[in-house]
């Protein structure tokens, strides 16, 4: 079914939110109709770069990214270009591209930059409550943290 053929049905934020914790996954917050999924890292609650969009154009997003920490000598476009392809499967899937972009990460002491993240953000129209939460699960257990290897 391609986009224009595709109903969507309205999805309650709070009935989408139950359903999400109902299957296991965790919330770290509501933003007006999306739901911010959280993972654990050691005691800590963090926000895991997935979101389920309600309301009348039910979404999921996930956003991939590599640390240029972990590549200092790799170009900018390459270490795009490496997250890209490591999003090749969700594309085939039925997800799209729908930003790309490199993210500063600042000191909340005194706003140095510690490290530049580059983002690639990727969405797919989903239609029911149903779909919404098994393609949640899905992404959620996609790398979304590239980490470049020797060959990259």
């Amino acid at each position: 079914m391609n986009k224009e053929q595709r109903s969507h049905a309205t999805i309650d934020v709070k009935e989408l939110k139950r359903a999400l914790v109902a299957t296991g996954l965790e919330v770290f917050r509501v933003r007006g109709n999306e739901v911010h999924l959280a993972e654990r890292q050691n005691l800590h609650l963090m926000e895991a770069r997935v979101q389920v969009a309600g309301g009348g154009a039910p979404t999921v997003t996930v956003v991939l990214h590599a640390q240029r920490s972990d590549a200092p000598k790799m170009d900018p476009m390459s270490i795009l270009d490496l997250v890209r392809g490591r999003a090749e499967g969700l594309k085939r899937d039925g997800y799209e591209e729908v930003d790309a972009k490199p993210r500063e990460i600042c000191s909340v002491n005194d706003g140095a930059v510690l490290d530049v993240w580059y983002e690639v953000t990727l969405r797919r129209e989903v239609s029911t409550l149903d779909e919404a939460v098994a393609e949640a699960q899905r992404v959620f257990s996609v790398e979304r943290y590239v980490i470049p290897g020797p060959k990259d």
